[in-house]
């Protein structure tokens, strides 16, 4: 085995633990009986009646500053109803709710047990929006925010969320009637909601609180795995230009869990084949623009492809995978 894939196998094999600084996704909804004081049932995908009516009965949302808490729609514009005025049930509700938290706390990376409690019902009109900030602590143990956005109709509104020189840019429109989209992100993560253009949305924000003592949840930092590994692939592609090079023309990594070739696929890895995915492609990006090793840049962002990785199980050495382009 060359020097490279020793390397390169003994950085990802300390990689264990899957996880970022946000997740999203959407889920299957079957629709919950969702009922507000002084308006009474909702109806989902929501009706622009009922939207108007939900506006009557809130209140314009406030924002914190310092020890302040303010109201000013230059920093923020929408309508929150509190969590005291809502109302979900139905027998497939905690379902979804639980289906959602178990790849919540996946995608953050949390192991240990977590509690949702529903902070507020928010409604995006045309023209919401809030700039930039940063949550605060609304619950003892609390260390990240979910929202869900029930099935409504609606243009614009997405939420960025930046975090140590990376940006995430999340769609969160759900038109689709059984459908609910969510994301959720670390509270030490400034965030903002650009501005809904049209339509009307509607989103159940909770607060994620450990549950027992210890220190709070962290995403993992594999910043310094992706340093090294972005050096070994520059060290590769100068290896394999060399005409005295004897550098691999492919790398191989072995996975840890077997898959069938109808379900290998990046986005199906688990656990820590997940993570080892995820900071290879980080530092195949980094390697890819040239620079000194450094902090994984945006995401979204597209880079020349010039380093492949095939990885497979072990009972399926000879299948490839693909390449990674900042997906």
């Amino acid at each position: 085995m060359s020097s490279i894939t020793t390397h390169l196998a003994a950085v990802l094999n300390t990689v264990r633990r899957p996880g970022d600084f946000f997740v999203s996704g959407t889920t299957e909804l079957l629709a919950p009986l969702l009922e507000v004081d002084g308006v009474g049932p909702i109806a989902l995908p929501l009706l622009p009646v009922q939207a108007e009516q939900l506006v009557a009965v809130a209140q314009r949302a406030p924002y914190g500053r310092g020890e302040e808490t303010l109201v000013d729609t230059a920093v923020r514009r929408t309508w929150q109803i509190g969590a005291d005025r809502v109302h979900i049930r139905g027998k497939h509700w905690e379902r979804t709710l639980e289906t959602i938290l178990a790849r919540v706390a996946d995608g953050l990376g949390v192991s240990e047990p977590v509690a949702v409690e529903l902070y507020k019902l928010l409604v995006y009109d045309r023209g919401s929006f809030f700039v930039g900030h940063r949550d605060t602590e609304k619950a003892p143990g609390m260390f990240a925010t979910l929202v869900i956005v029930l099935p409504s109709i609606s243009a614009g509104g997405d939420l960025v969320v930046p975090q140590k020189g990376r940006e995430a840019r999340l769609d969160l429109r759900c038109p689709e009637p059984s459908e609910a989209a969510f994301a959720a992100f670390y509270d030490d993560c400034a965030h903002e909601v650009l501005p809904v253009t049209e339509g009307c949305r509607l989103t159940l924000v909770y607060n994620l609180v450990r549950r027992g003592g210890g220190a709070l949840p962290e995403p993992p930092d594999y910043h310094g795995e992706e340093n090294r590994i972005a050096a070994l692939l520059q060290s590769w592609g100068a290896g394999k230009k060399s005409r005295d090079g004897d550098a691999p023309d492919k790398l191989i990594y072995l996975l840890e869990h077997a898959y069938t070739p109808a379900e290998l696929g990046f986005a199906t890895l688990k656990g820590p084949d997940a993570a080892a995915a995820t900071v290879f492609a980080a530092a195949a990006r980094q390697s890819d623009t040239g620079a000194p090793p450094r902090a994984p840049q945006g995401r979204g962002k597209r880079h020349r492809r010039i380093h492949r990785l095939l990885v497979a199980p072990r009972p399926l050495v000879r299948t490839r995978v693909g390449s990674w382009r900042g997906r």
